[in-house]
């Protein structure tokens, strides 16, 4: 079971790595590289353990001379920054743009647990195909489920999700059998039949 937790762990890294660069490239024209990084560990909840991982990894997957400098926001400058009302202007313009950056920010890592909880679930999957025959499927999601401590909304949805799939695989199973009829009892005898083997 070790082994196979560690293989989960490399896999939700890979995910989170991977979601990390499709963020920093989205938000490229908000934010730094750097930055844009920092708020993907924030809003996706990368586990405290896993962070440094995700990082590396996905700084360097990230072409960064490629990437789309980010806007440079309007300045008061020289004398302008004498007159209060621009200075407080400019002020309340970043402000809009940063909160506007932290409220998409916060949609994008919505999308990225998505990912991480498909990837939970694949790796319950995989972890019960090894165990098939030896431990319950569900036995399975349990002790997943505690080794990685999810939260409980998280936890119920992988659930759900493995569930999905494995009732998908034991339908198909079933369709794929051949067909039997049982008879809870054995049915009567005719009576025509009876009157048959007394002659």
């Amino acid at each position: 079971m070790r082994t196979a937790y560690a293989a989960s762990w490399r896999s939700l890294t890979d995910t989170h790595a991977a979601e990390a660069v499709r963020f920093v490239v989205e938000f490229a024209f908000r934010v730094s590289a750097l930055r844009g990084l920092g708020l993907y560990l924030d809003v996706a909840a990368v586990p405290e353990p896993m962070r440094e991982s995700v990082w590396t990894q996905a700084l360097t997957s990230l072409d960064l001379p490629a990437l789309q400098p980010p806007i440079e926001l309007r300045r008061v400058r020289g004398w302008r920054r004498l007159r209060l009302d621009l200075v407080l202007d400019n002020l309340r313009d970043h402000r809009r743009y940063e909160a506007r950056t932290l409220q998409l920010s916060r949609l994008a890592g919505a999308r990225a647990a998505e990912a991480v909880v498909e990837t939970h679930a694949r790796n319950v999957l995989d972890i019960g195909r090894v165990l098939r025959g030896t431990l319950p499927v569900d036995q399975t999601t349990e002790l997943y489920l505690h080794e990685f401590m999810l939260p409980q909304a998280v936890a119920q949805m992988v659930s759900q999700r493995v569930q999905a799939a494995v009732a998908a695989d034991l339908l198909r199973e079933e369709q794929a059998a051949p067909v039997t009829t049982l008879w809870a009892t054995e049915q009567p005898a005719s009576p025509l039949a009876a009157i048959a083997e007394a002659r």
